[in-house]
């Protein structure tokens, strides 16, 4: 299934919102049974629901406040492929705040992420 341009956006904009609720169940939602989260900067894959449930799981023991935003969409509609740069701010539990730039590749499957690689300019929290 080809979406559109606005869709994709929007496909993207909400797996961000998601993760700034800091709750993984509507995260993984947004992806295929079978997807890969790749973590360029980092070194790290993982596949599969389980897989990528754990790792926001880890990141979200760590974090009080989220904020994925200030996007700027490249979008191939025709091929279900979009790239994403946005800004990060978090706040740790332990009141730690964080700036970061960030560049995340997706691609699509029947309106899912089936694919991401995201570069991080800070500590890689997706272990």
């Amino acid at each position: 299934m080809t979406l559109s341009t606005q869709a994709l956006i929007g496909r993207i904009e909400s797996y961000y919102a998601a993760v700034d609720r800091l709750d993984p169940a509507p995260i993984i939602a947004h992806f295929t049974p079978d997807a890969t989260m790749e973590i360029a900067t980092g070194g790290v894959r993982h596949v599969g629901h389980e897989a990528i449930r754990g790792t926001y799981e880890r990141r979200q023991k760590g974090v009080d406040k989220s904020f994925h935003g200030d996007f700027t969409h490249v979008v191939d509609a025709d091929n279900d492929r979009a790239a994403t740069r946005l800004a990060v701010r978090r706040t740790s539990t332990n009141g730690e705040y964080i700036e970061m730039d960030c560049i995340a590749l997706f691609t699509f499957e029947d309106a899912l992420i089936k694919h991401i690689v995201i570069w991080m300019s800070g500590e890689n929290t997706l272990k």
